[in-house]
């Protein structure tokens, strides 16, 4: 149903007009009614009419003056204005302020519901119209930063803004791009409404849009008045509000004193963008923080990446991943190699590794699916994920080469059940600990657990413990808590829920088993 008000200071006619005419069976109805413009006002804004029959000639309001004041509150209702042969000047500016039509009094009714239904087929066209406009501006706004990034020749930014219905006035400008981990479209469009909501709050209305970017991607165009500090506090604290419900990356673009530098900063703010899987993912930085500080990068890469190779070859793992901590360090500090790179770089070593490992494996039993590994690194897109992949293949090489050397030799993993044994009383027990005691990585001893014993470091330690205090709860006399600080639990309580979880009843339940 379409809402029409009618306004009218002549009683009978309005009364005429809401009921002489079979709205309802032509999908209208009437919303209210009010005996003059100033009335009509409050209603109008309230009911937001897909169409109003005014009079113009009215006390305390007239019909023109009222439609000037709603102007901007209901921009989409359609206004048909009723007026008498001597006030024909007043239709003149009728039609000067946009109103869909106007009828001379008197007025027949069938020709008033004709031009309510063509005022209401209007309104739809232009409805679908915001629609198709509406669903079309997130691809017309990447559109936009594909321009930007690249380097049209023939972009006039300030147009293209014009265009995408983005007006900026400040003394300055910039750009911020956020980048988020995709959980839904709803997700996705009520990020956007907190990145509106905050940068409105911050810098006040009209200063600031938010425009889809990329996947995954917003950026935050805006104008500013205090310069860098403001720009910076800004996104200080918005990254803050979002970082604890939120996975995002966001990067600052440099400010810039015109509107059509807004290009730069938006550049800027991709460039460092594009250097997360360097940078890291869920944090803030700017251009500023990626910027190159040896100018001799490439050669030192090349350099590093070429005695990684050639100590694979003699052998020595343990100068290969002395090799690579400095190839990691050179990447951290000059921040110049793609991800695209890195992920050559990766592929290139694993390939090396696998050689080797294989070569020394003394099981007929591949240890890595190397196809289901080349798949994981093409999906990663950090420095730590990528390199934390070749470091395990070094350590396992490393393990390999020794226990074909040394018949005596104990893997990690033994070495770590040993400790174990040992220590389960240990109430600070972890895996962090102990793979620290034993000299590797906590990754590298976690996917060692599973790979070598078929279970992890924590079912382990929990079997340890509960099998120990099954003991203790049948041999000795002991109070509930005595027995768990001897299996290394601080809470008493805490103990208990996992002795339940582990045996299905309480210790004093299974003390009782055994009296």
């Amino acid at each position: 149903m379409y809402k029409v008000i009618v306004v009218e200071d002549d009683k009978i006619i309005r009364r005429g007009i809401c009921q002489a005419i079979p709205w309802e069976q032509n999908g209208f109805v009437i919303a209210g009614e009010a005996s003059d413009g100033e009335l009509a006002i409050e209603l109008i804004e309230r009911e937001q009419p897909h169409v109003v029959i005014s009079d113009i000639n009215m006390p305390f309001l007239n019909g023109l003056d009222m439609v000037r004041q709603l102007k901007d509150k209901t921009p989409d209702t359609r206004f048909i204005f009723l007026t008498g042969y001597e006030d024909f000047t007043y239709a003149q500016q009728a039609i000067q302020l946009k109103a869909f039509d106007y009828l001379l009094k008197p007025v027949d009714t069938s020709a008033l519901l004709q031009k309510v239904k063509d005022a209401a087929a209007e309104w739809e066209e232009a409805s679908e119209k915001e629609k198709k406009i509406t669903s079309s501006m997130p691809i017309l706004q990447q559109k936009f930063f594909r321009k930007i990034e690249n380097g049209d020749a023939q972009l006039d930014t300030e147009k293209e803004l014009a265009d995408l219905g983005i007006e900026l006035e400040g003394a300055f400008y910039s750009c911020l791009l956020v980048n988020y981990a995709y959980v839904s479209e709803s997700h996705s469009l009520s990020l956007k409404e907190k990145l509106i909501d905050a940068a409105s709050l911050y810098f006040g209305e009209g200063k600031s849009h938010v425009l889809n970017a990329a996947d995954n991607e917003y950026a935050i165009l805006l104008s500013f008045d205090e310069g860098d500090i403001q720009k910076n506090q800004f996104a200080e604290t918005l990254f803050n509000q979002l970082i604890s419900n939120e996975v995002i990356t966001m990067t600052i673009g440099r400010t810039y004193p015109n509107l059509f530098e807004v290009s730069h900063a938006y550049i800027e703010a991709r460039m460092a963008m594009d250097m997360r899987h360097i940078m890291g993912t869920g944090k803030l930085f700017s251009i500023e923080d990626t910027v190159t500080k040896s100018e001799k990068a490439g050669s030192q890469f090349q350099s590093l990446e070429n005695k990684v190779a050639e100590q694979i070859k003699q052998g020595v793992p343990e100068k290969v991943q002395e090799t690579l901590n400095q190839f990691i360090e050179s990447v951290v500090e000059n921040k110049n190699i793609s991800l695209a790179d890195l992920k050559v770089f990766t592929l290139k070593y694993m390939t090396m590794l696998f050689f080797e490992i294989e070569k020394w494996n003394k099981e007929e039993i591949k240890s890595f699916n190397s196809s289901a590994v080349f798949k994981e690194v093409m999906e990663m897109d950090t420095l730590t994920d990528m390199m934390g992949i070749i470091q395990r293949l070094i350590q396992q090489w490393s393990e390999l080469m020794y226990q074909k050397e040394d018949t005596d030799y104990k893997s990690h993993v033994d070495l770590a059940i040993q400790y174990m044994k040992e220590n389960y009383g240990d109430s600070n027990l972890t895996l962090q600990k102990v793979a620290k005691l034993i000299h590797v990585s906590t990754p590298y001893l976690s996917n060692l657990f599973k790979l070598e014993k078929g279970f992890n470091f924590g079912d382990y330690l929990l079997e340890l413990r509960m099998k120990k205090a099954m003991e203790l709860l049948r041999l000795e006399n002991l109070k509930n808590y005595e027995v768990a600080e001897e299996v290394g639990y601080s809470n008493p309580q805490y103990f208990s829920i996992c002795f339940k979880k582990y045996t299905s009843c309480t210790p004093a339940e299974y003390r009782k088993k055994f009296k």
